[in-house]
Parts: structure tokens; sequence; C-alpha cells
């Protein structure tokens, strides 16, 4: 696919994934009862373990990075999640920004190996639907759209090959579906977990659970532990980012 036709695709994904989120909007202008906002910030420590493109015609090299090593690695982390709710609709949106650097291995002789250092965005824009609620639970329905940027850079040691450094970026949407729940375990503590998958987009495949454990500190404040998985398989020409990403998740979320 040409990029002008990849930049058209990328669009009219946009369009409509805004169109859709928009259709609460008059719902919500109609119900009289109060906005709720819920601010989350949350730090993720994933490791990643898969297959990430270098240049033809060396084979992808292999990440396998543990969360412990994803810690002495860490150059920059960014993680927040916000809902807006209404009645039964809300409105949700997520920046997830991390940047690392690491050895990896590149299987073959064409280069010995290599450093890598990847700089990932990842925003998500959404809506939820209240499908039921009484006192003890809740479930809500999702829908959304995630967007990708995602800038690889690989230092490769010389092997048949000549040593050589090389940069990629590439940026990509996926439009998701999906579940949260909520169980009350008592006035203090509550379970939420929440899962999505990509039905449409430019991943080849692309899913998201998270599950955890929330103490309510006060009215306006809790605190979040939990455990979160991802994959996600995206490749365009010689770019390849066939990854899984998985971690303990600790947060504080503030309403107001």
């Amino acid at each position: 696919m040409s990029r002008t036709a990849t930049d058209f695709h990328t669009r009219f994904q946009w369009i409509i994934c805004l169109a859709l989120l928009a259709l609460p909007v008059s719902v919500l202008a109609e119900n009289n009862e109060e906005w709720e906002y819920y601010f989350t910030s949350y730090l993720w420590v994933t490791g990643q373990k898969g297959d990430v493109a270098t240049i033809p015609p060396a084979a992808p090299a292999e990440i396998d990075v543990s969360f412990s090593d994803i810690i002495e690695n860490l150059d920059m982390a960014l993680m927040v999640f916000f809902e807006a709710k209404k009645g039964r609709f809300g409105f949700i949106g997520e920046v997830f920004h991390v940047g690392i650097s690491a050895d990896v291995d590149t299987p073959g002789s064409h280069f010995s190996g290599a450093d890598y250092e990847q700089d990932l965005w990842v925003v998500t824009l959404g809506g939820s639907y209240q499908l039921t609620q009484n006192n003890q639970y809740q479930l809500d329905a999702l829908l959304g759209v995630r967007h990708w940027d995602l800038d690889n850079t690989f230092d490769l040691d010389a092997g048949s090959l000549a040593a050589r450094k090389v940069s990629e970026r590439e940026r990509w949407i996926d439009i998701l579906i999906g579940l949260h729940g909520q169980v009350t375990l008592n006035e203090r503590w509550y379970l939420s977990g929440a899962g999505s998958f990509a039905v449409a987009g430019d991943s080849d495949r692309h899913w998201d659970v998270y599950g955890g454990l929330h103490y309510q500190y006060s009215d306006g404040i809790s605190f979040l532990a939990g455990y979160r998985h991802q994959e996600v398989d995206y490749d365009d020409g010689d770019f390849l980012f066939d990854v899984e990403m998985s971690g303990p998740v600790l947060g504080l979320t503030v309403v107001f």
C-alpha cells in the first residue's frame, strides 16, 4: 500500500471512530445527572517479548526483556487514564508512553548483536455504555480507537555485514471493542477487570486485558494494584512489531 493510500486509510478510520464516539452526545445533553471525572496515574512495569524487524537481509531481532530488566533500562515513562461519566454513558482516554534501551539478539550471521532503543506512544480514545449495575457489580461496554506511534533504533554490531545504525518510525490505528467490570467486596475494597481487542485497523492482531484490586482510601481517592497483558502484531513492508507486553500495575485514582 502506498504512503498516500495509507494516510487516507488512517484518516478515514479516525473519521469513522470519532463519528461513533459522538453518538452519545445528544443523549448526554438531555441527561440531568451530574458528570463524574476519574483521573488515574499509574505505573505499568511491562516486560516485552517478541520480534522486531531490523533491515533485510537480517532476520528480525528477538526481544526478551523482563519487567525487572525494564526498570534498569527505562529511559522515560508516562501512563495516565481519564474517564468522564454521566448516567450510563461515558468517555475514556489513555496515554501510555515508554522509552527503553536494551541489548537484543540478532539471529543469523549478518550482525553479531544490537543495542535497541524504543520510543513508544499509545493514545486511546473511546466511549463506554453501562450495561448493568447494582450494589455489588457493574459492567460496561467499550468502543474506542487506539493510535500507535513507535520509533525503533538499532545500533547493529558487525557480522558478515558492516556495523550500522538504523532508525524506523511507524504510526498505525486499531479500532477496539471490549468490556469493563467491577465487583464490590466491601466498603473499602473492590475488584476490576477490563478486556479489549481490535476488530478493525492496521494490526494483524491486538488484544489487551487487565485485572486489579482497588482500595478506596476516601470518597475521592483510591489505590490499585493489578496485572496487565497486551499483545500486538503489526507489519508494514520490512517493518515488524510482534510483541507481548505484560507486568504489574500500580496506580492512584482521583475522583472529582
